[in-house]
């Protein structure tokens, strides 16, 4: 089995999937945008469209935790730093796309968690692993917070709080909406810091300290 015809045909059947979603995407799809030569190809690597697209997930999220979780943990720069980091690199990467394709697990999460039970399973995981990543960098910021600040819940709303602005602004495919939503999230994070009155972010985008 050649790992790197693998690959392509991974990298083909996550391209259609985000583009057209995993219910559009035939096999067919699959074989035609990796250049395979028939099914028969298709089936020595995968044994089943559901396999293949379990791994489709599993290497999206394989990579997210590596290029872009990996923010959160980065060494020598304070905690909430790394935070806003993420957040910016989160809205440049979607803003550079226009919008256009949302996030991947958000997009399956949409189709497939009321229809599907393994994908609906796996993509919880997915959020439950991003989620544990962001309460970790709370705990670490705790002496930072206010005595309330509850790392865990803050932790998932800033999930379901960027989630949802990645939705919106694929709607919208607007990306000054998604990077208000960014700034209205860093503003309410400030909110939970010890000594620190939040940011005010003008409709200009100029940000005012009170």
């Amino acid at each position: 089995m050649n790992p790197d015809r693998r690959a392509e045909i991974l990298d083909a059947a996550a391209t259609l999937i985000l583009e057209r979603g995993y219910t559009l995407t035939s096999v067919h799809d699959v074989i035609r945008g990796a250049g395979l030569s028939g099914k028969s190809q298709f089936y020595h690597y995968f044994p089943s469209k559901e396999a293949l697209g379990y791994e489709v997930l599993d290497r999206q999220f394989a990579w997210f935790e590596s290029h872009g979780l990996t923010v959160l943990r980065t060494p020598g720069v304070p905690p909430l730093e790394r935070l806003n980091e993420f957040i910016d690199a989160l809205v440049t990467i979607h803003s550079s796309r226009e919008c256009r394709t949302g996030c991947p697990f958000g997009n399956l999460a949409g189709e497939l968690s009321q229809a599907h039970e393994g994908f609906r399973a796996r993509i919880e995981v997915v959020f439950e692993r991003w989620a544990t990543q962001l309460q970790a960098l709370f705990w670490e910021a705790r002496m930072e917070l206010v005595q309330h600040a509850d790392a865990a819940r803050l932790a998932r709303f800033v999930v379901a709080t960027l989630e949802g602005a990645i939705l919106m602004s694929r709607v919208k495919r607007d990306p000054e909406s998604l990077e208000e939503i960014a700034a209205d999230l860093k503003r309410f994070i400030s909110m939970h810091v010890r000594g620190r009155m939040p940011a005010v972010v003008s409709r200009a985008g100029a940000v005012i300290q009170q």
